[in-house]
């Protein structure tokens, strides 16, 4: 049988048949010959992938991975043309991405060569090629651009002239960010110091840093917002503090955010992944994160047998409403049924 000839995308690919040199064994009942031919199945290349290859579609060999051994239809690497099947190439540029790599080696210890941007970018999740895309912008760029410290976007200095006055000089590496308009010093690339120059503030900074963590009358000086990284002093309350540059919620005994997942707790909770470090076992912190994190899996186990409970008990009522509700409004009907009335007699 033919597929329909006016659409390329429904012609398939027969087995194909290499000859080797030796006389091998036959496959199937019906491969008798005299020089033992190998079978290949060919399949399609899935449409996602045309434009990894030249044309429409190209034909997959059913190749062994080199990296979890199994056999699987595979088109070869570009680079060293060695099968790695798409989980396990899939895998490693993740976590090649996770360690902030943008230069990508190929996953084959022998091959020297790296893989190129468009095989990357195809095989990398939405969270991960936003990454890569920073670490590779972030290699390619020269000193005159820099990310943002707070978003990330880059800015690229632009030299105006001289400027013979040292406030002036100074004023010059202001930079206003775009998107999230931080201002920074692109020179030290710290926030904006307004009045001091980068050397007094880094030294100053570091004078900040000492002193915020000195401990008096049992808390710390100050702490940093996690995510704008202003310190932050508590003269009096509780421990959960609201950064008034950013809104951000932090702890402010241990500096982290506020989280919280009602089914998990908050950061408030002792037995919490998101708890605070210092609410328990602050001297044990292996125990303290082998307990939450038992805690945890155990609710990850119950939550599934709690929710089939659940929706077992509502089939279970809707079905006794199912009979309880019509003999509940013949009932009540009845009970509303006007009485014959009695004759008046004068």
């Amino acid at each position: 049988g033919g597929g329909d000839a006016g659409d390329p995308r429904s012609v398939a690919l027969p087995p194909t048949s290499l000859q080797g040199d030796g006389g091998g064994g036959e496959r199937g009942k019906g491969g008798g010959g005299g020089g033992g031919g190998i079978e290949v199945d060919l399949y399609l290349l899935p449409e996602p992938f045309s434009g990894l290859i030249s044309g429409d579609f190209g034909p997959l060999l059913v190749l062994t991975c080199r990296v979890c051994l199994e056999e699987k239809p595979l088109k070869p690497l570009p680079c060293c043309k060695k099968p790695v099947c798409d989980e396990c190439l899939k895998r490693y540029l993740s976590s090649q991405v996770q360690v902030g790599q943008a230069d990508i080696s190929c996953p084959i210890t022998e091959c020297s060569e790296h893989l190129d941007e468009t095989t990357v970018l195809f095989n990398l999740p939405h969270d991960d090629i936003i990454k890569y895309k920073y670490f590779l912008e972030l290699g390619r760029i020269g000193s005159s651009t820099k990310p943002c410290p707070q978003c990330k976007h880059f800015t690229t200095f632009r030299k105006r002239g001289h400027i013979p006055n040292p406030t002036k000089m100074e004023n010059k590496y202001k930079i206003q960010c775009p998107t999230c308009q931080f201002l920074w010093c692109f020179k030290c690339h710290s926030p904006w110091h307004e009045g001091v120059n980068c050397r007094e503030y880094k030294k100053g900074d570091k004078l900040l840093r000492h002193w915020a963590n000195e401990i008096e009358h049992g808390q710390r000086n100050a702490q940093k917002c996690p995510k704008c990284k202003i310190h932050i002093q508590r003269t009096e309350g509780c421990d959960h503090m609201t950064c008034s540059q950013c809104n951000t919620n932090f702890c402010y005994r241990c500096g982290e955010r506020y989280r919280q997942l009602r089914f998990f707790g908050d950061h408030t909770s002792n037995l919490s992944i998101f708890g605070c470090k210092y609410r328990y076992l602050p001297e044990r912190p292996h125990l303290r994160r082998l307990v939450r994190g038992s805690v945890c899996g155990g609710k990850l186990l119950i939550a599934p047998v709690i929710l089939v409970l659940g929706l077992v008990i509502g089939a279970i009522a809707v079905i006794i409403g199912l009979f309880v509700f019509p003999i509940y409004c013949l009932c009540k009907k009845k009970r509303k049924r006007p009485r014959t009335e009695m004759p008046w007699y004068e």
